[in-house]
């Protein structure tokens, strides 16, 4: 039996965060995770950083999280974030009087708001609507939420956690003062003693704390996103108004990331319709026409856990709380529900905060000023090195160390520069069992072709076969469906013959 002071439940960005910050604080700390990091909502969300302009008018407590920990995040995890700034925009659609109430709000939360002319904004964004109405620069970036998870779970480790990925929770009880989990990992079944549970499980929170006797009221939302090939903006570009459907472009990586939807949803087997990318991109033409001329290679879709039912998911706020289960008799079990990627930070420093009242001895909070991946600022003139840098920081020099082996030479995924040596690097960890896991910490397989090419390249590093081929391109194509129209079609039927020579029907979901 493992006995550990803290078990956090949840690998997003969240639970790691957790984790890493009682790790720091010297608690001996254990976290579970069902599938692998950041495979939930925390890798299904719109990658961006919000400044908090976009909630400045309608939910002022979540604009002012958003405020405080975007500067926080951008000193302490600068690997993963493009500062891309930030655009909002106004339309002959939309209300005019929007921009009067926009500009005080953005103040009062101590966002910064720049109204400035719309010949500067067209060019800054060439490809902005001719008949744009108002601008206002803002501080939003581009951030990589896997990577950020990723980091988490480095330094958490480096600091004492122990931090499982495919490590389903089996059952939970109260068992003598204390808390009784059964997981399983790989075909072992372990029991762990702990004195605390920390429960980061978003969407499936409740789930977690009804084998305890606890319920949490969750509003479950659903919001569905387009990636397009290429960058069509230089900035993050938001819809001057309420916050809607299809009024956010992000820049990230080597493409586009339109959202979002806001609709019910379930956490299970979530995903984008096509009705709902031909909307979304119907509803970003009225600010960014030439979406027209660009190819959607993929959508997706993720479920955000929001504290309370009696709101619609956009109404519903975006601020996050910490519950002490001790009100429904259950105490040393503590969740935490609602917020947004860019207040992970905030939100794992307040569940340690009570996690440390609970276990009776204060440790304070050093997440706010240590960094998460110390980075590594020498240049390199090498693409594949440049690239490694930018995906995982300071180290960018241990992944490339297998190199010089002849077996690892070359490319591995062309769309993202991603080399076979990287490839390599991460199929040795143990934390990487399919092509999936692999493709989260390379970025190969996210490119323009979808996985194409280099899917084969990731099978063979793992040493795997073709039915695990199949069943990685039966999970893609969950993505890939929602976009079978215009050039995309072509591309796919490309793909699909290309794979004949393998025995590979990418359109084959699993179980079929």
């Amino acid at each position: 039996m493992d006995r550990v002071e803290a078990l956090v439940i949840g690998g997003g960005v969240t639970g790691t965060g957790i984790a890493r910050d009682l790790a720091m604080r010297g608690f001996d700390t254990m976290l579970v995770e069902a599938g692998d990091f950041s495979a939930g909502a925390t890798g299904a969300n719109h990658g961006m950083l919000h400044s908090g302009a976009r909630y400045a008018v309608n939910d002022p407590i979540s604009a002012r999280e958003c405020a405080g920990e975007s500067a926080v995040l951008r000193r302490i995890a600068r690997y993963c974030i493009e500062d891309t700034g930030g655009l909002f925009i106004a339309t002959r659609q939309d209300d005019p009087t929007y921009l009067d109430r926009f500009l005080p709000a953005c103040a009062s939360a101590g966002v910064t708001a720049r109204e400035i002319g719309v010949k500067e904004a067209r060019e800054l964004e060439p490809n902005l609507a001719q008949d744009i109405q108002a601008a206002v620069e803002v501080p939003d970036a581009s951030i990589d939420p896997f990577f950020l998870t990723l980091g988490n779970v480095s330094s958490a480790r480096r600091h004492g956690a122990v931090v499982f990925n495919h490590c389903p929770l089996q059952t939970l009880r109260r068992k003598n003062g204390a808390f009784e989990a059964i997981v399983g990992l790989g075909e072992e079944r372990r029991t762990i003693r702990s004195e605390i549970i920390i429960n980061a499980g978003g969407a499936w929170a409740d789930q977690i704390t009804s084998m305890v006797g606890a319920h949490i009221p969750l509003c479950v939302d659903k919001g569905s996103m387009v990636v397009l090939n290429g960058r069509l903006v230089n900035r993050l570009v938001n819809r001057l108004r309420p916050p809607s459907d299809g009024d956010i472009l992000v820049p990230h990586r080597t493409g586009t990331i339109l959202g979002t939807t806001s609709s019910p949803g379930v956490p299970k087997d979530i995903r984008a319709t096509a009705n709902e990318v031909r909307y979304l991109l119907n509803e970003a033409m009225v600010i960014v026409p030439t979406i027209v001329e660009s190819r959607a290679v993929r959508a997706y879709a993720g479920v955000r856990p929001l504290l309370g039912t009696g709101s619609s998911g956009r109404e519903a706020s975006r601020a996050f709380q910490v519950i002490d289960h001790a009100a429904d008799d259950i105490d040393g079990m503590i969740s935490v529900v609602g917020g947004k990627l860019t207040t992970f930070r905030l939100m794992a420093e307040k569940a340690a905060d009570l996690a440390s009242i609970k276990l009776g001895r204060k440790g304070s909070c050093r997440t706010a000023v240590e960094e998460i991946v110390p980075y590594d600022s020498e240049a390199s003139s090498d693409l594949t090195e440049e690239a490694a840098r930018l995906r995982h920081g300071g180290a960018w020099k241990d992944v490339l160390s297998e190199r010089s082996e002849p077996a690892w030479a070359g490319q591995g995924c062309g769309c993202e520069a991603v080399s076979r040596t990287e490839m390599a690097y991460f199929a040795a960890s143990p934390d990487v069992r399919d092509i999936g896991d692999l493709m989260r910490r390379t970025r190969a397989g996210m490119g323009y072709c979808q996985a194409s090419l280099c899917a084969v390249a990731m099978i063979s590093t793992l040493g795997q076969g073709v039915g695990e081929l199949q069943a990685y391109y039966g999970e893609r194509w969950k993505g890939t469906e929602p976009v079978l129209f215009g050039e995309q079609l072509r591309q796919e039927a490309f793909k699909a013959h290309l794979l004949k020579v393998y025995g590979i029907d990418p359109s084959r979901e699993a179980g079929q």
